[in-house]
């Protein structure tokens, strides 16, 4: 009885091994988001890659914390203060507050914000 087994050619056990890491890849990157700033683009990756570079880089430094904002800036030692050098608020400037601060209002989009206290506090 012969009984001959196919094996499989070496493009197949590549594609076998590329497919799986990338499931791998996928559910850890999945479970390392969770309750994280930037868990939004695992979920949607192509919210940035549809924007202008400007909105993009502003976006994406917002959704990841890794900003040039004061509480950022105070987190890895930069500045002495997380609040917002630009008002009277007393609060740490981050995301959220670039909605709320007076001296932003001018600006209307969030990217427009980001830029704008980026530009101010130089």
């Amino acid at each position: 009885m012969n009984t001959s087994v196919c094996k499989p050619s070496f493009e197949s056990v590549k594609r076998l091994v590329k497919s799986r890491s990338k499931e791998n890849y996928n559910k850890w990157i999945r479970a390392e988001s969770q309750g994280k700033k930037w868990q939004a683009l695992v979920k949607n990756p192509d919210i940035i890659p549809n924007l202008p570079r400007k909105a993009s880089v502003a976006n994406f430094r917002l959704l990841t914390g890794h900003d040039y904002l004061s509480q950022h800036l105070h987190r890895i030692g930069i500045k002495d203060s997380p609040n917002c050098p630009l008002c009277p608020l007393n609060s740490p400037m981050n995301q959220s507050h670039l909605n709320s601060c007076p001296a932003m209002e001018a600006s209307s989009t969030i990217e427009e914000k980001y830029w704008d206290a980026r530009r101010k506090m130089v």
